[in-house]
């Protein structure tokens, strides 16, 4: 099982807006390093690679000490004439012991030297191996849950904090997980392996050179808990400049057309001010936070000479013992003043870790049932059995809907703007779940079939039509790319877009701009509607399908889709009278609620919505302007009673 998987398994959708969990810090750590089970073997090898390292680096520093040491009894062998070696080439081939023994401690010098060089090439190349596949599965987890999380999720959480949170906080855990590992254990190896050297060469140096690491690491731990909250607000003022960037990108369009650029521009300035002033704040905890530090590491440092010099003068320690100490001492404060790498790595982790767990670990509300089986075959019959449905725990948007719709039907539902219809059609294919009631299609309720055997039965066509960087034949049979191109352009001519598409420059092959920018809203409508019957659904549900094209095309694409709603049942949510007035069964909904149901001759014989619209469109702004401020809305009218005395159905 792939990371991705592991961390979604748990939950498919969720609903409401992720609020940041009290989760504590070690529980954190925890799931962050669970993101190294899939590169295991890489972390192994990266470790071993770095341990080696660090041996290495602690044996040569020990050689170089050897060496002046060895230097040292050689310029003494030519003081007391006991070597008679006379120019640089008689040094390589001489036998004399001083001179053998510095040839040997230069040449074990010269190994090690180049021992350490291709270990830590090898440890650079193991690093970034580790870190871009940690990185990969990371991003698939994200990706994967982004995928499967809930309508209700997206409501909630805007798009500029999902990019940023999949990016900034998914690098700022990846950081700090690679850091902690590799990091941590170079400092330990690196401190530990130096330490145990300047023991062997003095204790009591040792012990006064490591003298103020306890406060060190008390400053540490004391720093560390005021650093979380100005990381967590830096974090909140990016996710707005990402925010207004995305919106804006977006809305491009909007912005130009009402000359608000300069307006946008001072409403991103505002928060960037804010942003670095966030920023600003946290620089002056780590400038504040540096000095201590260094002045701690100094101090470490001028202990570590003072005691050497004194043992120097009274011949305790060698020149060359002093230089192993110099150079293990400088080793060791550079590693320990990385420890504050890690410190400000890890608080910016523990705020991307929330945020990226809320994440992954959203709470499921549209989850699928143990057990779950595929919707059986059936005419796509739909049934809704007293639903009631609220966003959250705000008002209602739908109350005790009820009708009955068998396989094949054309359903028109009609209604003011607000009044639920989208809503309604969400429901059929378990976007989200009502409160109260079922929905039943061919006789099963929809919580009790799978999600992936419902969605690929039901297909939409949105009001707002999305279509992706991708060839036009490639958008049409995106609910199955298998398709042949027969089958495509059986679509494409079905909703009145083979023309247009034989028009472009590679036809079928040319590639759209995003979001289809190349092509009018006509146009796209009309993919959008192909893509939609290409699938062959039981259900086809048409939002206002046909909003974006001109009446002429409407009703082409009226006629030609009579083939493609033959044998399936469809739903249209529509505004004009003449593309619903043949429908089998139409739908009023006024404020949540069914007002009205039946044929359209049903309807037109009726005081209520449907005969008002109908009367607006058929005779014009006349009728519209007599109307106003002297006819009551029908919903006025049924307010206080039972919206229909029994759930309609059609036929009935």
């Amino acid at each position: 099982m792939t990371t991705a998987s592991a961390n979604t398994q748990a939950s498919t959708d969720t609903a409401t807006e992720p609020a940041t969990p009290d989760i504590p810090a070690r529980f954190l750590l925890r799931w962050m390093f669970s993101f190294l089970r899939p590169v295991r073997w890489q972390v192994f090898l990266a470790c071993c690679y770095l341990a080696a390292f660090c041996g290495v680096e602690v044996l040569t520093v020990n050689q170089g000490g050897k060496a002046v040491d060895d230097l040292k009894a050689l310029q003494l062998a030519h003081a007391d004439g006991t070597s008679t070696v006379a120019s640089f080439w008689d040094y390589l081939v001489t036998s004399d012991p001083a001179s053998v023994r510095l040839r040997h401690t230069v040449i074990g010098f010269g190994l090690l030297t180049a021992c350490l060089l291709m270990l830590r090439y090898l440890t650079t190349v193991s690093r970034s191996q580790m870190s871009m596949q940690m990185v990969y599965y990371i991003r698939e987890a994200v990706y994967d849950k982004l995928q499967r999380v809930g309508f209700g999720f997206h409501d909630a959480v805007s798009s500029g904090q999902l990019i940023n949170r999949a990016l900034s906080d998914l690098q700022n855990v990846r950081i700090f997980v690679e850091t902690a590992v590799l990091l941590t254990l170079e400092i330990v190896l690196i401190v530990g392996g130096y330490i145990v050297l300047i023991l062997t060469l003095s204790p009591w140096v040792a012990l006064l050179a490591l003298l103020p690491l306890p406060v060190w690491t008390w400053y540490i731990l004391r720093f560390s808990k005021r650093i979380q909250p100005a990381a967590k607000a830096v974090m909140e003022a990016e996710d707005k400049n990402v925010a207004i960037i995305t919106e804006n990108i977006a809305g491009v369009h909007v912005v130009k057309a009402f000359a608000t650029e300069a307006q946008e521009i001072a409403k991103y300035n505002a928060n960037a001010d804010g942003f670095f002033d966030r920023v600003r704040g946290r620089i002056r905890l780590f400038a504040n936070f540096q000095p201590i530090i260094r002045t701690i590491a100094t101090a470490s440092y001028l202990l570590l000479f003072f005691a050497a010099g004194v043992l120097i003068i009274q011949g305790s320690l060698t020149v060359g013992s002093l230089l192993i100490l110099g150079g293990a001492m400088s080793q060791i404060l550079s590693r320990l003043q990385q420890v504050s790498v890690i410190n400000e790595q890890y608080q910016n982790a523990m705020v991307s870790a929330r945020r990226l767990h809320e994440v992954l670990f959203a709470p499921p509300t549209i989850p699928q049932k143990p057990g779950a089986q595929p919707l059986p075959p059936g005419p796509g019959a739909v049934k809704f059995d007293h639903v009631s449905f609220a966003y959250g725990k705000g008002k209602h948007v739908l109350h005790d809907i009820s009708f009955d719709v068998p396989g094949g039907s054309l359903v028109a539902i009609v209604g003011p703007t607000g009044a639920g219809k989208t809503t309604l059609v969400n429901l059929i294919s378990r976007f989200y779940d009502p409160q109260e009631g079922r929905v039943l299609i061919d006789g099963v309720d929809v919580r009790d079939a799978t999600i992936e055997s419902l969605r690929l039965q039901v297909s939409f066509v949105f009001q707002e039509t999305y279509l992706f960087s991708d060839t036009v034949g490639g958008n049409i049979a995106y609910g199955r790319p298998n398709l042949s191109e027969a089958e495509i352009e059986a679509a494409a001519r079905l909703s009145q877009a083979h023309d247009f598409i034989t028009a472009l420059p590679l036809g079928y092959k040319t590639m759209l701009g995003e979001r289809g920018s190349s092509l009018s809203g006509g146009q796209r409508q009309r993919l959008a509607i192909a893509r939609a019957v290409v699938t062959n659904p039981r259900v086809l549900i048409l939002d206002d399908a046909t909003a974006a094209v001109d009446p002429e095309t409407e009703d082409l694409i009226r006629r030609q889709m009579r083939q493609a709603m033959k044998g399936r049942t469809t739903f249209i949510i529509a505004h004009r009278i003449s593309t619903v007035k043949s429908a089998d069964l139409v739908i009023v909904i006024e404020q949540g609620r069914i007002t009205q149901s039946g044929t359209h001759d049903v309807l037109m014989a009726q005081d209520g919505h449907y005969r008002e619209i109908a009367a607006v469109q058929l005779h014009g702004d006349d009728v519209a302007r007599d109307a106003e401020g002297q006819t009551l809305s029908h919903m006025d009218r049924v307010k206080g009673h039972a919206p229909v005395a029994h759930p309609p159905t059609l036929g009935t």
